[in-house]
């Protein structure tokens, strides 16, 4: 994943894509629930129903805005359906503050996987296909 990031970019956090932000809100990819959201709100990790853990990281070194800017929609436990609202972010904010508003959607256990093919274009809402995962 070519991110501005040693940790993303050498597969510390999984193999995956990076993808710039053009709104305000994460949409959930896929259905299942929500394991890891923490009160900064920057990131978050959701368990599909076939047992793959993405992270999803919104811009780089986000962490150190320290939840400003971030908002909560979904709790830690919560079973989602592909479309809902994850986390609201401020994007403006972000370019303010952030290096690179880059974000970072990465699959953690790719080893259950045959491939990942990313596909690099603006993804827009939940219309668009970020990446193809193969089993």
């Amino acid at each position: 994943m070519n991110i501005p990031n040693a940790l993303f970019s050498q597969g510390m956090y999984g193999d995956g894509v990076a993808i710039e932000p053009s709104g305000y809100q994460l949409f959930a990819p896929y259905a299942g629930i929500v394991t890891a959201l923490p009160e900064t709100a920057h990131c978050i990790t959701l368990v599909a129903k076939n047992g793959l853990r993405f992270y999803i990281q919104l811009g780089m070194n986000s962490h150190t805005m320290m939840g400003e800017g971030f908002k909560r929609i979904a709790k830690v436990g919560q079973q989602y359906k592909a479309g809902d609202v994850l986390l609201e972010f401020d994007l403006i904010k972000m370019r303010r503050r952030l290096d690179s508003t880059l974000s970072a959607f990465t699959v953690q256990n790719p080893q259950n996987l045959s491939a990942i093919q990313g596909h690099y274009y603006q993804a827009i809402a939940t219309k668009d296909v970020a990446m193809t995962l193969y089993i």
